[in-house]
C-alpha cells in the first residue's frame, strides 16, 4: 500500500471512530448528555432559561458551576439569568468569573457589554465590543449583537 493510501485509510478509519464516539455520547462539551452532574445541571439550566424560568436556571446553572469551578459556560449563564432578574450586583460578578477562566468568551463578552448598557455605562459597553472585535476577526454573531445594542441605547438615550 502507497503512504498516500496508507494516510486516507487512518484518516477514514479516525473519522469513523469519532463518528461513532459521538454517536454514543462520548463529547465533552456542554450538549453531551453524559452523566457529569456538572453537565446534567448546565443542560437543566439551559431548559430552565429557555422557559424563562430564571429562578431555577439560577440555581441550576450555580449548581454546574460549583460542580465544575471551570466551567465559563456554566458562569457566563449562570450572569446571564441573574441579569434577568435585576441582580445586576451578581450577574457582574459571575461575568467576571467567566472571563477570568476564558477571556475570550464571546457570549460572556456580549452579555456583560448589554448589563453595562442596562446601568448607562456605555464605555464599559463599547469596551466589551472592542474586545469581541479583536476576539472575533472577521465578526461574529456575539459582536454584532452587541454592535446593535449599543446603537440602539445611543439612539434611545442620545
Amino acid at each position: 500500500m502507497t503512504t498516500v493510501l496508507r494516510g486516507l485509510a487512518v484518516a477514514a478509519l479516525a473519522g469513523s471512530l469519532a463518528a461513532q464516539a459521538l454517536a454514543a455520547g462520548g463529547s465533552d462539551t456542554a450538549g453531551d448528555s453524559s452523566g457529569d452532574p456538572s453537565n446534567q445541571a448546565y443542560l437543566e439550566g439551559e431548559k430552565a432559561a429557555d422557559a424563562g424560568n430564571w429562578a431555577l436556571a439560577i440555581v441550576l446553572f450555580g449548581q454546574a458551576a460549583s460542580l465544575d469551578p471551570g466551567n465559563a459556560d456554566a458562569y457566563n449563564m449562570l450572569a446571564y439569568s441573574q441579569r434577568q432578574t435585576g441582580d445586576l450586583e451578581s450577574a457582574f460578578v459571575n461575568y467576571d468569573k467567566a472571563l477570568a477562566i476564558d477571556p475570550d468568551h464571546e457570549g460572556a463578552r456580549e452579555y456583560l457589554g448589554e448589563a453595562y448598557l442596562l446601568i448607562g455605562d456605555v464605555e464599559a459597553a463599547r469596551e466589551q465590543l472592542e474586545a469581541l472585535d479583536e476576539i472575533c476577526l472577521l465578526g461574529c454573531e456575539a459582536y454584532f449583537e452587541l454592535k446593535e445594542a449599543i446603537e440602539a441605547w445611543e439612539a434611545e438615550n442620545g
